[in-house]
């Protein structure tokens, strides 16, 4: 136990001393600030994505086989 609290204390005075923190995460983090990836939100941007491929919202869009790169990056480009 004494080693996990060691490694706090050098864990927080490590935070404490940067000049920059780059956080990596996933569409929970996005979704928990109150960015939701269908609704309307989705219906209204990506309508023709929907009835034209069946997707669903723009997360699960992301992993969508488009046929063509063209395809792909149009989606993308939208979703950015």
């Amino acid at each position: 136990m004494d080693d996990y609290k060691l490694r706090i204390i050098e864990a927080k005075n490590i935070i404490n001393e940067a000049d920059y923190i780059v956080i990596g995460a996933g569409a929970g983090l996005s979704e928990a600030a109150g960015f939701h990836y269908g609704g309307k939100r989705f219906d209204d941007y990506f309508s023709d994505f929907k009835e034209k491929y069946g997707i669903s919202d723009m997360y699960t869009g992301s992993f969508y086989p488009f046929k063509t790169e063209e395809e792909k990056w149009a989606y993308w480009s939208r979703m950015i």
